[in-house]
């Protein structure tokens, strides 16, 4: 890995909302690079990143896949329905990871970010069972043995591991 670079600007675009922008289903997160990868992440849901900006989650792991040859993110989550606080997700919103099968299809990295938490298990599970397929190329954040990390609570020395479906 390369040092990651703390002031690299991150830019969003072509998100996919719905019910008057309460809802993102995808978005897609550049940076200026050489780099050829390109990466699926998927969270629990999204905080506060749309077109016009991004956040501390989306900038922080934005940074570290630069930093380890990547040069797009296409984020996904669990849920769809804004919130910074898990309190207020619309549980009724959640994704159908099925339609989005070209993406994992085309990305070189399919990274789980939706934290240690075990909540959400049957959500995690359907989601799981949809991305056993692509298992070569499914990885997550750890550091010290604790995984999938959210990019909100990692730092920038945590390693990509292979995911384990166990």
């Amino acid at each position: 890995m390369n040092a990651v670079d703390r002031k690299l600007k991150i830019h969003t675009k072509n998100g996919s909302y719905s019910e008057g922008a309460a809802n993102r289903s995808i978005l897609t997160v550049t940076w200026d690079s050489n780099n050829t990868k390109t990466a699926v992440a998927i969270g629990i849901n999204p905080s506060k990143a749309n077109d016009n900006r991004s956040d501390k989650t989306l900038t922080t792991l934005g940074r570290f896949l630069a930093a380890n040859g990547y040069k797009e993110l296409k984020m996904f989550n669990i849920f769809e329905s804004y919130s910074t606080d898990q309190s207020g997700i619309n549980y009724k919103t959640a994704t159908d990871f099925v339609t989005y099968k070209s993406e994992f299809e085309n990305a070189d990295a399919i990274f789980i970010v939706w934290g240690v938490a075990k909540s959400y298990k049957s959500e995690k599970e359907k989601i799981i069972e949809i991305l056993k397929e692509y298992g070569d190329k499914i990885y997550c954040l750890k550091k010290d043995n604790r995984y999938p990390l959210h990019p909100s609570r990692m730092s920038y020395e945590c390693e990509i591991s292979k995911y384990s479906f166990d």
